[in-house]
Order: C-alpha cells, then structure tokens, then sequence
C-alpha cells in the first residue's frame, strides 16, 4: 500500500509550479503540465493505492496537464486515467476528439495516447490509475471510445464508486483488488452506453475478442505461440493471421508489446524493487533474459537495470 501528499504550505510562491510539476510526475508517470494561473500557483495532491487501483484527490488552481509523444516515450505501461470531476469543467482532447466534462462526469483517457486536459478555473477531481488489463482488453474493441462519460444510467454509478472509494482511504488496502475490477467494469458498461453500443458483435469480432482475451490471460506462459493459440481456440492458423491482421496486429509483435508493458510497471514499483530484473522477465513469459534486454532496449531506448535505476531517482 503506497500513500503520496504533496502540498503548498510551505514552498516558496516562485518554485510553486515547479514542485507541482515534481508531484504530478512523482504521483503519476512523465506528464507535462502547464500554469494557467498567472503565476500564482497553489495545488495539492493526496493518494492512496495498492497493486490493482490507485485513486488520487487532486486539487489545483487553472492550469493544464497533457501527455504528450515525448512523455510516452519515457514510459508506456497501458494504464488508463478515470478522473471523477468534483469542481469545475474539464475540457478533455485525445484521438482527434474534443468534449468538456462538468462536475460529475469522468474524464476516460487512455495514457498510451496524447492527451490534454484543461482546467480553465481550477480543478477539484478524483483520480483513479487504472492499470492496463480488463479495462485495455474490452475498450480495445470499441471504434471510438468516449473521452468523457456522463453522469447518468451506468455513468452515474461508476461516479458514485469513485466517490465511495474516495471515503474508504483508512480501509482501501482490504478492497484494492476488488475495487479495481468493479470500477473497470462499472467504466466498461458507462462506455458502451456512451457510444450506443446496441449492434451485437459480428462472429469476427467476437473471436477476435477471444483471441485478445486468451493472449492476455496467457502472457506469462512462455509456450504462447500461434500454434499454442490456434490448438486452445480451435482456429486454423490461416483464421487466425486474417482475423488480427484485419485489426492491424502483428501476433508476435503484439505478445511482445504486452509483455514489456507489464515489465516496465514492475520496474518502476518500489514494492518490487528486490525483485531481480530476470525474474522480472519471466514472470511476464519472456523465455529468457537475453532476449528480453534486447526487446526492451529497442522499445525503450536503455536496458532494464538502467531503466529501473532512472525510474528510482
């Protein structure tokens, strides 16, 4: 269970934003947020959180926090952002779209993506970390995801959890895992009412949603092969190339994608911190270290122990 505070009282007026910068970096992951306040800058952040969810009452005057290629580039581990608005509007853009969230709506963004939001007059919102997993595993078959998702029907019931959660910070340690997997599941049925998802999938993409499951469900098994998939699901190896390839997914690339995700978030956790990087790598279904350092080099641009040592500063 990890707490973070970070608050105003006692820094200087003119290192204000530059703390608030630290924080947002510390308490979340490499975003980039702007002041808006004229120089006059006051926040504050407080959390709380376990392995499954980490909800976070954040609190500022105006000001702007986005994502961008360059922050992404640092660290990509498919969490998703779920941001219950208490006071002001947010005005949320991310995929090409643009919406404003009022006090209890919840802004949905994706942090595997660019993303800007603006708080115009200040910012009174909780947020929760959503680490990537069912919730990536279902959004990914929608066509557009909704970036705000009002507060009404499924929509008002997840706001209200997020609420609830807020309440229970003395306790969250004994609700962290079931917590998480309600409020993914409460985000994925506000989502679909968005949308107007009402049209029943096609059987394509129905065992598409198989195969993603599966390969997910899988990825620490390292004999996950297309031939280890295509015996599970009953697939012929040929259905199974056409039916991703009409998605845009590489088999291989895609596994391997996943599986350095997942390292990169038990890199970066301090509970983990005496786990070695090996394990690390087949924990997550790499059949060795070798070939894990040399995928994770590529994708990220420093071996793993470096990785991890810069992520401890």
């Amino acid at each position: 269970m990890t707490r973070v505070s970070w608050h105003m009282r006692d820094v200087p007026p003119a290192e204000r934003f530059a703390y608030w910068r630290e924080a947002v970096c510390q308490s979340f992951m490499p975003l980039e947020p702007e002041d808006l306040s004229d120089n006059h800058f006051d926040g504050g952040i407080d959390g709380v959180g376990g392995t499954s969810l980490h909800i976070s009452r954040v609190q500022s005057v105006p000001a702007v926090v986005q994502r961008t290629r360059r922050g992404i580039g640092k660290l990509l581990d498919g969490s998703f952002y779920a941001n219950l608005q208490l006071y002001g509007d947010a005005i949320v853009e991310q995929n090409g779209e643009r919406a404003i969230a009022r006090p209890g709506d919840i802004v949905l963004v994706d942090t595997n993506e660019p993303f800007s939001i603006r708080f115009e007059h200040g910012c009174d919102l909780l947020c929760a970390t959503i680490p990537d997993g069912s919730l990536r595993r279902h959004l990914q078959h929608f066509t557009k995801r909704p970036n705000v998702i009002r507060s009404t029907g499924a929509g008002r019931l997840a706001s209200a959890y997020l609420s609830t959660l807020r309440d229970l910070r003395e306790d969250f340690e004994t609700v962290d895992d079931l917590a998480g997997e309600q409020l993914s599941t409460l985000l994925i049925r506000a989502a679909s009412a968005e949308i107007g998802v009402a049209d029943a999938p096609t059987r394509r993409e129905t065992t598409l949603r198989r195969i993603l499951d599966f390969i997910t469900d899988q990825l620490d098994n390292p004999l996950l092969s297309a031939k280890f998939v295509c015996r599970e699901l009953k697939l012929s190896r040929s259905s199974l190339f056409a039916i991703l390839g009409d998605s845009d997914i590489a088999f291989a690339s895609y596994i391997r994608g996943l599986r350095l995700e997942r390292c990169v978030g038990q890199l970066r956790d301090p509970r983990l911190s005496g786990v070695a990087v090996g394990d690390i790598a087949r924990r997550a279904g790499f059949a060795s270290q070798a070939s894990f350092t040399r995928a994770f080099t590529r994708r990220y641009g420093a071996p793993p122990g470096s990785y991890r040592s810069k992520s401890d500063i």
